[in-house]
């Protein structure tokens, strides 16, 4: 079962390369934005009563990541997952990986100055789904410091093997697929960060 992680900062071009990344594999790729906006074409965008409509998108969000593991563990032959997992998520990706009954994973981590990976999102915000409120014109694109403290502790979950790969440039995606058939059955699940 090969297990690759696609992981970074939101505008590191994460999404790019996992559907790049997973039909070169021929695995298939389960994206945390695709199922989040899944989630809230279905539920809807407002907030049940209660709920503020950031509080609505970061539950729809938490959803999503874990409808991942799920779909995981339905995929006998492996997955390429993409999502940001930054600051503080390691322990819930190592819980989900464990409830998907996968013991070794790889990860891609997109490697991009954050300040490219804001200009990105700046750049894509007009076209993206309503439900990534911090995407939309004209709001605060780091309301609560989230930016501030990504840009500052931004590294790989370190899980398992880990291909650094620059994503301010174009990837060749034969070459990583080829280095992460290589490293398959080295990737142990539950290592430490690096």
């Amino acid at each position: 079962m090969t297990t690759v992680l696609v992981n970074g900062l939101p505008g590191a071009g994460k999404t790019t390369l996992a559907r790049s990344l997973a039909q070169e594999l021929g695995l298939p790729l389960f994206s945390k934005d695709a199922v989040k906006e899944t989630l809230a074409d279905t539920l809807g965008l407002g907030p049940p009563p209660g709920s503020t409509a950031r509080g609505w998108s970061s539950a729809l969000g938490r959803a999503a990541a874990e409808t991942l593991w799920t779909l995981l563990g339905h995929a006998p032959g492996g997955a390429v997952l993409e999502s940001p997992w930054l600051g503080g998520t390691r322990p819930f990706a190592t819980a989900g990986l464990a409830r998907a009954g996968v013991s070794e994973v790889q990860e891609v981590w997109c490697e991009v100055p954050p300040e490219v990976a804001r200009r990105r999102c700046a750049e894509r915000a007009a076209g993206r789904h309503p439900v990534h409120l911090d995407d939309l014109p004209g709001t605060d694109p780091d309301p609560d410091g989230r930016w501030e403290l990504w840009s500052r502790t931004a590294v790989p979950l370190a899980l398992g093997t880990v291909h650094r790969v620059d994503t301010t440039r174009r990837v060749d995606v034969a070459l990583l697929a080829g280095r992460i058939r290589a490293a398959d059955g080295s990737g142990r699940a539950g290592g430490r960060p690096g």
